[in-house]
């Protein structure tokens, strides 16, 4: 028994993993998602499957107004990870273009008749097939064997908002886990709209442009970028998540016309904010992270890769003696790029 909990634990963990994964790329790509179970699975341990019903996590979203749910199944292999589901109706399905799923293998059939109504050698049939069909919606399958090959199908059928949130993590009231990034801010479950949703009328304290924030007085300024917060008005002179610089920075980069960049001295207070943060150096990821030793706070640099590099026992330890490729960070600094909160 202790075995098959440990087994079943590597499991879930690789499942957890990637869904994680799934999540911080809709995120980054501004998509509202929820975290959920799908149940009635069976798994496989060792060689052997199981006669117990597991569930496995699933993220569910919408592409194009499509429900669109992708599993990471708990049994795998080297060319097999999880499967992917879009519910689309007629109109929708014969809008898309199914080349986008060729990689994945992927099966068509309608939603009451269960009729397979794919042809791989003859899209224009598969169209046909659908146009003649007698179900209004139809399933689209398809099986995938890394996260790439579902990024880049996704990423095709995303339609970005042009108003987003600040990410915002909470329990909806119809129990699931949702994660609201674009402007509708709607759980993909039930549909009711989010608390986090921008509909107050505010004023930038940046620009002075006319913006909206939500009831906790989080918003963005599509001027100006700037992330509205009621933290930084109180403390203009402090970073304060979810920016990387100060306000009254901010104000004064603005009326030079230059962008809301931070420098080292305001990375290094996002840090003692925050925790953790990011940079790209020579297509390198670095990140920082704020650490404990023996009751002291020390702050860590690793590649993305989790490589170890230096750790520094102190801001000014870390200010003046950070190194990459022998070279001091500090010296360097301007040429580093996407400076962000760890993602």
């Amino acid at each position: 028994m202790r075995k098959t909990v440990k087994n079943l634990n590597k499991l879930y963990a690789s499942a957890f993993e990637k869904m994680e994964k799934m999540s911080k790329f809709l995120s980054k790509n501004c998509v509202d998602h929820a975290l959920d179970f799908h149940y009635g699975h069976r798994i496989k341990i060792g060689k052997q499957f199981t006669n117990e019903f597991y569930p496995i996590p699933l993220v569910r979203f919408k592409l194009k107004g499509i429900k669109t749910e992708t599993f990471f199944d708990v049994y795998t292999n080297k060319n097999y990870i999880g499967y992917i589901k879009l519910y689309p109706n007629k109109e929708e399905i014969l809008s898309l273009n199914l080349e986008v799923f060729a990689s994945l293998k992927y099966l068509i059939y309608g939603y009451n008749y269960q009729q397979e109504l794919y042809n791989s050698e003859d899209l224009k049939e598969t169209k046909n097939n659908i146009e003649k069909s007698k179900d209004t919606r139809f399933i689209i399958y398809a099986d995938f064997e890394n996260l790439e090959q579902i990024f880049s199908m996704v990423e095709i059928f995303i339609i970005k908002p042009s108003q987003r949130f600040s990410i915002a993590n909470y329990k909806c009231d119809c129990g699931h886990y949702v994660t609201i990034d674009a402007y509708n801010g709607a759980c993909p479950i039930c549909r009711k709209d989010s608390p986090f949703k921008r509909k107050y009328k505010a004023k930038c304290p940046v620009c002075g442009t006319n913006c909206l924030k939500d009831q906790y007085g989080n918003g963005e300024c599509q001027n100006c970028d700037w992330k509205l917060d009621k933290y930084a008005n109180k403390f203009k002179d402090r970073v304060i998540y979810p920016n990387l610089i100060s306000l009254n920075k901010a104000k004064k980069l603005y009326s030079e016309g230059k962008p809301f960049e931070p420098d080292l001295e305001d990375f290094i207070e996002a840090l003692y904010v925050y925790s953790e943060v990011q940079f790209k150096y020579k297509n390198i990821y670095y990140e920082l992270i704020l650490a404990s030793n023996e009751n002291k706070e020390i702050i860590k640099m690793n590649d993305f890769n989790g490589g170890h590099l230096q750790t520094f026992k102190t801001k000014e330890d870390f200010i003046n003696n950070a190194k990459i490729d022998d070279k001091l960070l500090k010296d360097i600094w301007e040429e580093t790029t996407e400076r962000d909160w760890l993602q």
